[in-house]
């Protein structure tokens, strides 16, 4: 059975497909919309998306586009979240000068990067920005993302744990057409 989740290999929702239903066949999508289409078409059985995280609050769209599609939410799952700062093998900590990831992933972290004193700019998910990173070979770009992020695309942590708070989570839920709900 396939689980649509938005992103690429490494990112949370990977993770939390993996994690939580890991007899399932994670199927990425570029976007949460991607997701509830591929539910909807009957392309995946399930949906990991996420609904609200510990410190940037409600993910921006999600809950209504879980209301306007129709689709039922049949799991909720609490997932820890660790970022972490990666760079290329051969990039170092004082030469970053900008950090990618995904919006509500740059406002967890908004202490560190307040402190670290480097531009922003945004991706569409955490494991995306990761895979554009190892591809573009600027090791004076650095990404927030996760440890299995780092581990996909070959890049390397050069400061772990730059979230705000330790207890940072995320909600995930699972969604289901009513018909599919019960298998």
């Amino acid at each position: 059975m396939k689980i649509a989740y938005q992103g690429a290999p490494g990112a949370f929702g990977w993770e939390a497909c993996r994690i939580f239903l890991p007899e399932w066949t994670p199927v990425a999508r570029a976007t949460f919309t991607g997701v509830v289409k591929a539910v909807l078409a009957g392309k995946a059985a399930r949906g990991m998306v996420p609904l609200r995280n510990a410190i940037a609050g409600p993910v921006p769209g999600v809950e209504e586009l879980i209301r306007e599609s129709g689709l039922l939410v049949v799991e909720r799952h609490r997932l820890p979240i660790r970022m972490h700062l990666l760079g290329l093998p051969d990039a170092a900590l004082d030469r970053i000068a900008r950090v990618t990831s995904h919006p509500v992933a740059l406002g967890q972290c908004g202490r560190w990067i307040a402190e670290a004193d480097v531009a922003t700019s945004e991706a569409s998910n955490t494991a995306v920005a990761a895979q554009q990173l190892a591809e573009s070979g600027d090791a004076t770009t650095g990404v927030i993302a996760s440890e299995a992020a780092a581990d996909a695309y070959g890049l390397k942590i050069l400061y772990r744990d730059v979230h705000d708070r330790d207890d940072n989570h995320t909600i995930f839920c699972v969604l289901a057409r009513a018909e599919e709900a019960g298998a």
